[in-house]
C-alpha cells in the first residue's frame, strides 16, 4: 500500500491510495480517503485510477453529493 496522490483544499483533504491485490497490476484497487478537518468522513474504494482522482478533487472542491459534516448544511427551515 502506498500513498498514490495527495489532494488538499481549505480544511478539506483526500488521500489516494494505491492497494495492490496481486503480482498483476490489474488486480490493484485505489482507496479514496476523505477528511475534513483533519477527521475521516468518508472512505471509497475503486478499480479505476482516473476515477480515484475525479471523487479525490470533487471531494476537496465540495462538488460531489458525498457525505457532510451535520455543521456544513444549513437550511431555510
Amino acid at each position: 500500500m502506498e500513498i498514490y496522490r495527495e489532494y488538499m483544499n481549505g480544511d478539506r483533504k483526500a488521500t489516494v491510495t494505491r492497494i495492490q491485490r496481486s503480482w498483476d497490476r490489474r488486480f490493484d484497487v485505489y482507496e479514496v480517503a476523505m477528511y475534513v478537518n483533519g477527521k475521516p468522513i468518508q472512505r471509497a474504494t475503486l478499480s479505476d485510477e482516473p476515477q480515484a482522482d475525479n471523487l479525490a478533487e470533487d471531494f476537496i472542491n465540495g462538488s460531489n453529493s458525498g457525505p457532510t459534516l451535520l455543521n456544513e448544511h444549513l437550511s431555510n427551515g
